[in-house]
């Protein structure tokens, strides 16, 4: 699999050097130009369903990000050029052969558009900067699927098809993604699409809007929002009875796939569009408040165990402080590194002691900084030492050490036993056994365990 993850990226560096030589629009005919960007077209999305499929079989993250980097970018690229053609071949007056020209090359545009959105959102961005509006402008100028139906095209090869993924991609907290489940996801979305709501009114329902000539990205309602000229309304709650009734029709099937993994994808793809598209979606525990200041910022548990230790050397980072809540921290960075289930410890300039966080989300902005949100796992974090009677170890305590209370235990991956073995404690002349509890996490190089203080 790696070897095809390198000859894979090879194919997206091969597609990069193809568009820098795409022909001049002024100097060939529309059938031409079409001819060549179709020709590209289908080749980046072979690419990109070879992507997909490594995707899923890749068991460590930080091994998917160059995928996912070059995904992302190749269909920017092709983006680009397919707007490039659309401006040029619409401002001349054509005959059938080129209008069907431009017909194909929007839904090639919206097909790419929403594709786009997806791997964007799971890479972590940047946004595109003007997807949505040229997005919304193939949406408005193209027939709808019920003329793409009388013509005799599939509803699944029309523009607002894929206009509609499009939506239904950005209000899914794909971000938040493994991208393991890139795949299961995209098939879910084109499965649902279908039934998924857009109109051009209110009705009762709708949970998001989005004005298609805006430039703009699906909002979500949160208030009383009226129906105004060009803006379009939508829910995916719809979906919940195709997922339903899919997870259901899956689990009995004979001829669901074989490989457990796969299932297992499956099943955690409907798991998480079920949860971020219910009636009552995850939401903020805690109001965030707007914050100005510096902080100073160490990743990866090795790191970490030295500073709490109190060592000096440790490379540190500085980050601007955006906004902060009762569970978690909103900040700015220049890093590159910093990825979704990475430990981070946090030390505000003018605060005590060290924080330990959990990066939840993280999000390219324009020029060359990241938005980094931050769960945070403990305001005291200490090191410990500890036996599972097998070796000793180093880990970090989330919690203090009280009889009977439960207390969070992040142990560096591959170091001690199953979580179902005891731990002891040892420090201060004594020993505190720690019984497990069945509550696990597994993030970037640490697992975190709870264990009961006996």
């Amino acid at each position: 699999m790696q070897a095809r993850l390198v000859e894979v990226l090879a194919e997206f560096r091969a597609l990069d050097h193809e568009f820098a030589k795409f022909p001049h629009l002024d100097s060939g005919s529309v059938e031409t130009c079409h001819r060549a960007i179709a020709s590209l077209d289908d080749d980046v999305h072979e690419c990109l369903a070879s992507a997909r499929g490594i995707l899923a079989a890749i068991g460590d993250d930080r091994d998917c990000r160059a995928l996912l980097f070059a995904g992302r970018d190749i269909l920017g690229t092709l983006l680009d050029h397919l707007e490039r053609c659309l401006q040029a071949f619409e401002r001349g007056s054509h005959g059938v052969p080129e209008r069907n020209a431009l017909a194909d090359l929007r839904l090639r545009l919206a097909r790419t558009a929403a594709d786009r959105v997806i791997w964007e959102l799971c890479s972590s961005g940047p946004a595109h900067p003007r997807l949505w509006r040229w997005l919304g402008m193939a949406f408005v100028r193209a027939p709808s699927v019920a003329a793409v139906a009388k013509m005799g095209t599939r509803a699944d090869e029309s523009v607002e098809f894929h206009y509609v993924r499009a939506i239904a991609a950005s209000t899914a907290s794909l971000d938040l993604l493994a991208p393991q489940l890139l795949s299961a996801v995209d098939d879910l979305l084109r499965l649902v699409t279908p039934v998924l709501r857009l109109e051009s009114g209110r009705f009762d329902g709708a949970t998001h809007f989005v004005d298609p000539l805006g430039g703009e990205a699906p909002h979500r309602i949160t208030g009383v929002t009226e129906s105004v000229p060009g803006r379009w309304f939508f829910t995916p709650l719809t979906a919940s009875a195709v997922l339903n009734q899919f997870a259901v029709r899956h689990a009995s099937d004979a001829s669901a796939p074989s490989d457990p993994l796969d299932a297992s994808l499956q099943t955690l793809a409907v798991e998480h569009l079920l949860r971020h598209w219910s009636e009552v979606p995850p939401v903020r525990r805690h109001r965030r408040h707007l914050l100005d200041g510096k902080l100073t910022a160490v990743a990866g548990i090795e790191a970490l165990k030295r500073v709490f230790a109190g060592e000096t050397g440790v490379t540190r980072e500085e980050w601007q402080l955006r906004d902060a809540s009762r569970s978690g921290i909103g900040a700015i960075t220049a890093s590159r590194s910093i990825r979704i289930g990475q430990l981070i410890g946090v030390h505000l300039v003018d605060g005590q002691g060290w924080q330990l966080g959990l990066v939840r989300r993280t999000w390219a902005q324009g020029g060359d900084t990241n938005l980094v949100g931050l769960e945070l796992l403990s305001s005291r974090p200490v090191v410990a030492h500890v036996d599972d009677g097998r070796c000793p170890a180093e880990v970090l305590l989330c919690d203090p050490l009280l009889r009977g209370e439960a207390v969070r235990v992040v142990v560096p991956s591959r170091t001690l036993s199953a979580p179902s073995v005891p731990l002891f404690v040892t420090g201060n002349g004594s020993v505190q056994k720690l019984k497990p509890l069945d509550a696990s996490y597994v993030g970037d190089g640490f697992e975190l365990r709870v264990y009961q203080v006996l």
